[in-house]
């Protein structure tokens, strides 16, 4: 029989552990007799992180209040915490996709506050997220930036929740080798810290590769060590989460009464937390435990409110188990009746394979409880089989009717697409002899100039106009060489992803932003997963260039921001600085200007450009992808 525990319930709000300092109910006047200030946006941060366990939505209704006063009072450290906890408390109540939706706006604002582990944490709970939709591989790259970030922050406590969440990754996987290499890492910094309330929580998933490993002395031993760990920390958030682990290896052992010792403690816990899933967790294991011990009319009661509990917070797979166990236990008490009624409730919930699985005890309780003389119900099977068979012979026809369809539908897909490709090709074709020509003319240009200037280095002149022709051959020889490596780049074959792109507009911006001492905060990791055309990605990167050069040498700004976002299949980028601006009204075109204007029109985009004088420059581009 299927059973569900969690690997770990991880909350990385901001300002959590300050619960112990903080009561609810002194939060709660602060927010209704305070000022609208920075301190009021705290409290309602700090509210909906201490809430979001037992009440995610009065957690939810917290941090929106405190986002919204956040904005109005234009303090953006406290927006990002207020987001980060409404993502945690979504989470918190099963609606993943809400919680993927905030904690994407609280990595925004994370971005815009630059505190390398607010964005840390904000990518970290993106990616536990994505792991619980079982999205694997963008779970990992967003456990990888994260731990970028948290290496900047410096931040060991950090550090140990990212590869704690990459083990449970590994983990949802069954790769329980990686998964247990990753949880001892963790717990290695976390014990380094002395955090050990986390440390409870890595010795919960450790046990968890213990279970399913069928390893139980190990598992029994690191379960142990978590509920000890959480006692001394008082941590009765998780209490019920390891109690109801231990209960179920010992079910799995066949040690009944020490299953049921457990799960009374998790349930009594789960109580005290005043925390419903909790409770429908224990209860879940008492139900298991029951029915093993052949105590049915506990097992009923205990499943029927886990059943409750689960189905009103629209946990789906929760309530298909537990109705489960509660078909099981009336089956066995001889109640067929309201064993097929939630054996059928059991069967609406899950997938079609899952569903052929309980057919046959379907079809068994069923039949207890039909009433009818044995010739109809012979007469009702052989009615049964005859339209079995005829729709059988329909779907032999529409399957054959299908496949001809596909058929048709693979040639004509085969026939755009290489029409397609034969398109692209010509594209590419015309853009080659495009930058041959600029190759010609720009490096030729150049290769000619240095040529005249080193003949003239060698004729007899003085010292000093000779040091300033030497210099101007340097000069030219290096723009030659960086003009040569972008056109050998953007021709280049295999050079067709927009990683490399990514790799080349950071590295240009590091160097020439290094060079002058600008500060440069740069987010462009959305053009890593966008497919580009050559003339696109070429475009695109001198457009960038451009816009980099001129705020470098004409802004006199001391920070540069440079970040991309994809929007109605809409690639932006946005290159701003915060120096002096311009009048674009009255500027004079001479910084390329119309030339990036024209090349965001090959493109089939636009480019806007808006300064003000001493307010700084932002240039957006908009490319269709």
């Amino acid at each position: 029989m299927k059973r569900f525990f969690f690997i770990a319930v991880l909350l990385f709000s901001q300002q959590f552990s300050l619960a112990q300092l903080h009561n609810i109910d002194s939060l709660i006047k602060v927010v209704a007799t305070g000022k609208e200030d920075t301190g009021k946006v705290i409290a309602y941060r700090m509210l909906a992180g201490l809430t979001t366990n037992t009440n995610p939505a009065k957690a939810i209704a917290y941090g929106k209040l405190g986002a919204a006063l956040g904005k109005k009072i234009d303090f953006a450290k406290g927006v990002a915490g207020c987001y980060l906890n409404i993502g945690a408390s979504y989470n918190n109540a099963g609606k993943l996709d809400s919680a993927l939706i905030y904690v994407d706006t609280a990595i925004a604002w994370s971005v815009k506050v630059g505190e390398p582990g607010r964005i840390s944490l904000a990518y970290l709970n993106r990616g536990d997220y994505k792991r619980q939709m079982g999205d694997m591989k963008d779970a990992l790259a967003d456990c990888d930036t994260s731990l970028l970030y948290a290496e900047k922050a410096n931040k060991d406590d950090t550090k140990a929740r990212v590869l704690q969440t990459i083990g449970s990754v590994y983990h949802a996987q069954d790769n329980w080798q990686q998964s247990k290499l990753y949880y001892e890492k963790a717990y290695q910094l976390y014990e380094k810290g002395g955090n050990k309330k986390m440390m409870g929580i890595v010795m919960n998933n450790l046990g968890n590769i213990y279970k399913h490993t069928r390893q139980y002395e190990m598992a029994v031993t690191s379960f142990q060590n978590a509920i000890k760990l959480g006692i001394e920390v008082n941590d009765k958030v998780n209490m019920p989460m390891y109690y109801s682990n231990m209960a179920d290896v010992y079910l799995q052992k066949g040690s009944l009464p020490d299953a049921e010792t457990n799960g009374l403690k998790s349930l009594a816990y789960a109580r005290e937390n005043e925390n419903e899933i909790q409770v429908g967790q224990a209860q879940m294991a008492l139900a298991s435990a029951y029915i093993k011990m052949k105590k049915f009319p506990a097992a009923i009661q205990s499943g029927l409110e886990g059943y409750t509990i689960f189905k009103e917070n629209e946990f789906t797979e929760e309530t298909q188990v537990i109705a489960d166990l509660l078909a099981e236990a009336y089956h066995k008490s001889g109640n067929y009746r309201d064993a097929h009624s939630y054996m059928q409730i059991s069967r609406n919930l899950i997938d079609s394979v899952s569903r052929k699985k309980f057919d046959g005890e379907v079809v068994s309780m069923q039949t207890k409880f039909q009433v009818k003389e044995k010739d109809n119900e012979i007469l009702l099977l052989a009615k049964d089989k005859e339209l079995q068979q005829q729709k059988l012979r329909q779907q032999w026809l529409l399957m054959i009717a299908a496949a001809a369809l596909a058929l048709l539908v693979f040639v004509g897909a085969w026939m755009i697409i290489n029409r397609n490709r034969l398109k692209q090709k010509m594209q590419e074709l015309e853009l080659r002899n495009q930058l041959a020509a600029d190759l010609h003319d720009e490096v030729g240009s150049s290769l000619s100039s240095i040529h005249m200037l080193s003949q003239m280095a060698n004729t007899n002149i003085e010292n000093s106009n000779q040091k300033n022709i030497l210099d101007k051959v340097s000069t030219n020889a290096k723009e030659t060489m960086e003009r040569m490596s972008d056109i050998v780049w953007m021709i280049k074959p295999g050079e067709t992803e927009a990683g490399s792109l990514k790799q080349r507009m950071e590295r240009f911006a590091h160097e020439i932003c290094s060079g002058k001492n600008i500060i440069l905060q740069m987010d462009i990791a959305v053009i890593e997963n966008i497919k580009l055309t050559m003339e696109q990605r070429k475009n695109i990167y001198l457009i960038f260039k451009e816009a980099m050069n001129n705020a470098v040498k004409y802004s006199g700004t001391k920070t540069i921001g440079v970040s991309t976002s994809l929007q109605n299949k809409q690639l932006q980028l946005q290159v701003k600085d915060y120096g002096k601006g311009f009048d674009t009204s009255q500027s004079a075109r001479g910084n390329g200007l119309d030339n990036m204007k024209n090349r965001a029109k090959e493109s089939g985009g636009t480019l806007h450009i808006h300064s003000l004088v001493d307010n700084g420059t932002e240039v957006r581009l908009t490319v269709p992808v």
